[in-house]
C-alpha cells in the first residue's frame, strides 16, 4: 500500500526546517561581549559599560549598582574565561541570549551570567549578574573600595 504525504504536512514540514534550528555551539561574538563587559567592570570604564546597556535598564539604578559589582571583581587583569552554559530564545517578545561563564582567580571562581536582547540589529544587554565563589583556604585578594562619585 501507497501511503502519501499530504500537501499540509509538506508545508509543515518545510516551513520548520526554513526557521532552522539553534545553533549547537555558544556565540563567539556574545561570548566576547560578555568578556568586554566584565573587562570594562574591572577598569572602571563606566561609559563603555553603560553604552552596551538595553534601553530598558534604569541607567540611575545601575549607577548605584556598579560599586557593589566593582566590589566583587579582583584587582587586575581578567582571567580567560570558559563559557559553561548557554541560552538563545526567539519568541514574540523577541530575541534573548543569555551566556554564562567562570573565571579563575587565585582567591575566587567568579561566574558572570550576561542577559543579551536583541534591538533591531544589535544585541543589547539587559542584565549582569556575578557570583563570586571563594576558594577554600585561599587568602582573598585585596579589592579596591567603590569609588563614592
Amino acid at each position: 500500500m501507497v501511503r502519501w504525504i499530504t500537501p499540509p504536512a509538506v508545508c509543515a514540514a518545510l516551513a520548520t526546517a526554513a526557521c532552522g534550528l539553534p545553533a549547537k555551539t555558544a556565540s563567539p561574538e556574545r561570548e566576547a561581549e560578555a568578556r568586554a563587559l566584565l573587562e570594562e567592570l574591572a577598569a572602571g570604564q563606566d561609559d563603555r559599560l553603560t553604552a552596551r546597556m538595553s534601553a530598558r535598564v534604569d541607567g540611575a539604578q545601575m549607577a548605584a549598582q556598579l560599586p557593589f559589582l566593582k566590589s566583587l571583581v579582583p584587582q587586575g587583569p581578567v582571567p580567560e574565561g570558559e563559557t559553561v552554559g548557554w541560552h538563545a530564545n526567539a519568541g514574540t517578545a523577541g530575541s534573548t541570549y543569555e551566556v554564562v561563564r567562570t573565571y579563575d582567580y587565585p582567591d575566587r571562581v567568579l561566574t558572570v551570567s550576561t542577559m543579551f536582547m536583541k534591538e533591531g540589529a544589535q544585541w543589547k544587554v539587559v542584565g549582569f549578574h556575578l557570583a563570586p565563589t571563594m576558594k577554600a583556604g585561599a587568602t582573598p585578594v585585596t579589592i579596591a573600595p567603590p569609588d563614592p562619585g
